[in-house]
């Protein structure tokens, strides 16, 4: 067969990059219609690689995968409802007083420092704060989570989907990936299937230690709150552990609110309550993080804050929750398919720069030239 029957015609090509065109701009309609699918099917994956290593090795252990996923869903049910059990009811109280006391407490502000008025009001006193209010001054994350969830028996919906596919990921995950593998072509299929255990572990590894920074963090600054004995320390501790499963969202929020209570006791508490925060924030940075977080997920600050921003701004909170995790196995794809091949030919050339700059410098010195090494072009399995 001749070389110009297998070589396409402008007009087919063009044909061909309309029809990609197409194809991708229709994924991406689908994708958006099916967002709350989408993120079911994100947390699943992310949370299957998280129990993956588990069930691994237990399955070493000729312990099946069932009961080792089954044994966790039950410690897990029962961590979270011993501790709602020891805690709610002092939680509970202190909620519903910083709820009563949170307009008294910006008005006690703003009475400290007027500059706020134009920020706030002048009739910080007479602020409430019910749902309709809260729905005028939610931020756009909140409303597009309101919209993806559709209430709370939606949200249930989706709570009990993403535990039914985790389940699903982790107990079938063998031969779910041998089925998924006959879709790729012959000639990719050891490459694809090498790639499935390193996602598993960046995507898993930041779940896990993304947990254990959130205990971290909750503890620290739940403990120093309540030696500073700043009023509803406990609730403002675990606040700050649930919304620092979002980084660098839940120590910012905590310590606006921290603050809010802290000047309305003192000017001096509140300056130590900073300075907390500040130390908190050092700790986890350059001690935590790196321990519990290590190399799992080597991600750049900057790249995680615009994940965040993306999946809270295209899918509300849930988008920001899986955005990290799902940054993480896009740059690992990155790396392996373009930053790797993109290297290895730029060191490919510049050995051979080298070798060619030897060799005339040989020849004008009149030394013995060498045989220049042969240069394979990079493949790619």
């Amino acid at each position: 067969m001749t070389r110009g029957i297998h070589r396409r015609s402008p007009a087919a090509r063009a044909a061909l990059n309309v029809l990609y065109l197409f194809l991708g701009a229709l994924s991406c309609w689908l994708i958006y219609e099916l967002r709350i699918i989408v993120i079911c099917l994100l947390m699943a994956i992310t949370l299957a690689s998280a129990i993956a290593p588990v069930a691994e090795w237990a399955e070493a252990k000729k312990i099946p995968r069932v009961a080792t996923v089954v044994v966790i869903f039950i410690i897990t049910a029962l961590i979270y409802s011993a501790v709602a059990y020891l805690l709610f009811p002092p939680m509970k109280e202190q909620a519903l007083a910083l709820y009563e006391n949170l307009p008294k407490y910006v008005q006690g502000l703003t009475t400290k420092f007027p500059s706020l008025n134009e920020y706030i009001g002048s009739d910080g006193d007479q602020m409430k704060i019910d749902p309709e209010h809260l729905k005028q001054i939610a931020p756009n994350v909140a409303r597009r989570t309101l919209s993806l969830t559709a209430g709370l028996l939606g949200a249930l919906a989706n709570m009990l989907l993403v535990v039914f596919l985790t389940f699903y990921f982790v107990v079938e995950a063998n031969s779910m990936w041998e089925k998924l593998l006959l879709w790729v072509p012959p000639q990719h299929r050891e490459r694809a299937g090498s790639l499935i255990k390193p996602l598993g572990i960046r995507m898993g590894g930041y779940v896990r230690g993304q947990l254990l920074v959130s205990i971290a963090v909750a503890t620290i600054l739940g403990t120093g709150l309540t030696i500073l004995k700043v009023e509803y320390s406990l609730v403002l501790g675990a606040l700050a552990g649930l919304f620092n499963l979002v980084p660098f969202v839940g120590s910012a929020i905590t310590m606006v609110l921290s603050l809010v209570v802290a000047f309305n006791q003192s000017v001096e508490l509140a300056v130590l309550v900073f300075l907390l925060f500040a130390l908190e924030q050092w700790l986890e940075s350059n001690f935590i993080v790196p321990l519990l977080l290590g190399k799992q997920v080597d991600l750049h600050p900057l790249l995680v804050l615009f994940a965040i921003l993306i999946g809270a701004t295209l899918m509300g909170l849930p988008g920001a929750l899986v955005a990290v995790p799902v940054a993480a196995a896009l740059q690992l794809l990155a790396q392996e398919f373009y930053l790797k091949p993109l290297n290895a030919e730029s060191t490919a050339n510049s050995a051979s720069a080298n070798f060619d700059a030897m060799e005339s410098k040989a020849v004008n010195s009149g030394e013995p030239q060498t045989d220049k090494p042969e240069t394979q072009p990079h493949q790619t399995n």
